[in-house]
């Protein structure tokens, strides 16, 4: 099992309620696309505003621990990363 800590900013924090959330993926490694079906189960509004068929909807963006932007669903997780979820326009 892994853990992924989610911090929200924006919509996407609107959505949830949180600032903040930690998710476990129930592998020994997990994809985005994993992680966005379980937000979506876990925070309803988030999932019917920023995920479409499985990824973030193009006006929402990932970013793993500060240094990598996220968008393909199949991309890899690992225990202990921080996925930071944000309107697209707000990354710069």
């Amino acid at each position: 099992m892994i853990n992924i800590t989610v911090e929200f900013f924006g919509i996407p924090r609107q959505r949830t309620g949180e600032a903040e959330a930690s998710v476990s993926l129930g592998n020994d490694q997990g994809t985005l696309a994993e992680l966005l079906h379980q937000l979506s189960r876990d925070f309803t509004d988030f999932g019917d505003t920023c995920v479409v068929d499985g990824q973030l909807d193009p006006l929402y963006i990932a970013n793993r621990d500060g240094e990598e932007f996220l968008t393909d669903p199949a991309s890899t997780l690992k225990d202990g990363d921080r996925i930071l979820i944000l309107s697209s326009d707000a990354g710069g």
